[in-house]
């Protein structure tokens, strides 16, 4: 160094920032002690913490974000109309593929959204995601896109939620697009209190008050063991904001979406009854399963 060179000193404004930056190290610190649990929720450190809801988010917020960090940077096989739907790998012919569907009801979310017809397709086996289909349009519409995509994946099956157009995505589907492969629920149907019970197959899953929560537990297990299964990063984001409600139902919490949950659980009630472990019309009644009190099956 020569004689003529300065020696750069801090000013008083690094030392300000200095001070500052220690301040915030500290108050973090006591923060984090003080607060404990609840920190993340009301301090989120990053975009993924900042998922992190209420306390009474029905599925495990740590697996979901966990997960989702996993997925950064991942793409997709193919991606089609603008990320609307998405193909996470090819396919595998000779391998039995399922779908799942829910058909938007119009529903409103805010002033300026609706919800959005949705659907994942997955292997019938281990159920992991192989493709997913998110979109607002129209349900004789998403019966051609269901077509395409059941075609695609080797004539899978595919299980419509009946309620609301349900009906028209699947006459559409089975009449003009001339699908065979729907699936058909089996329940008791009794026409009059004088007539007997017998069992009726009926197109498309209902969603009940006995269905959905056994669904929903099934997909809250398969989130719960089965974490690197899930590829659609869309669900992880609904499946974070979906809460239980006052009266312990779990559904969306205000101004979010859940589309993409309630096409998983059609999928895995489904899946469970093709693969024999299901019996609809022998099913009884469950409760909805906190996340905390999953256990491996």
């Amino acid at each position: 160094m020569s004689k003529d060179a300065k020696v750069e000193r801090p000013s008083d404004l690094s030392r300000d920032v200095v001070r500052q930056y220690l301040g915030k190290i500290a108050w973090r610190r006591r923060m984090k002690i003080q607060q404990r649990a609840n920190f993340d929720e009301k301090y989120p450190e990053d975009i993924y913490t900042a998922f992190l809801v209420s306390g009474s988010a029905y599925f495990d917020k740590e697996i979901l974000i966990a997960r989702k960090r996993e997925l950064a940077g991942f793409k997709p096989w193919k991606t089609f109309d603008n990320g609307g739907a998405k193909i996470f790998r090819q396919r595998v012919p000779g391998r039995r593929y399922l779908i799942g569907a829910d058909v938007a009801t119009g529903r409103s979310i805010s002033s300026e959204d609706t919800d959005y017809c949705a659907a994942v397709v997955g292997d019938l086996e281990t159920g992991e995601e192989w493709a997913t289909y998110r979109a607002r349009v129209t349900p004789q519409d998403l019966a051609y896109d269901l077509d395409e995509l059941g075609r695609y994946f080797n004539n899978a099956m595919i299980a419509v939620e009946r309620t609301g157009d349900g009906g028209t995505t699947m006459l559409t589907l089975s009449g003009e697009c001339g699908y065979s492969n729907v699936y058909r629920h089996r329940e008791w149907w009794k026409r009059s209190k004088k007539t007997t019970k017998q069992l009726i197959d009926f197109e498309g899953f209902p969603t009940t008050g006995k269905t959905r929560p056994i669904a929903l537990n099934h997909v809250n297990q398969f989130v719960a063991d089965y974490p690197e299964l899930i590829w659609d990063e869309q669900f992880i984001n609904e499946a974070l904001t979906f809460v239980r409600g006052p009266n312990g139902i779990p559904k969306a919490a205000p101004g979010c979406h859940d589309d993409t949950v309630s096409a998983r659980w059609v999928f895995h009630f489904v899946r469970r009854v093709q693969l024999g472990w299901l019996i609809p019309w022998e099913m009884k009644s469950e409760r909805y399963i906190p996340a905390d009190q999953i256990t491996e099956e």
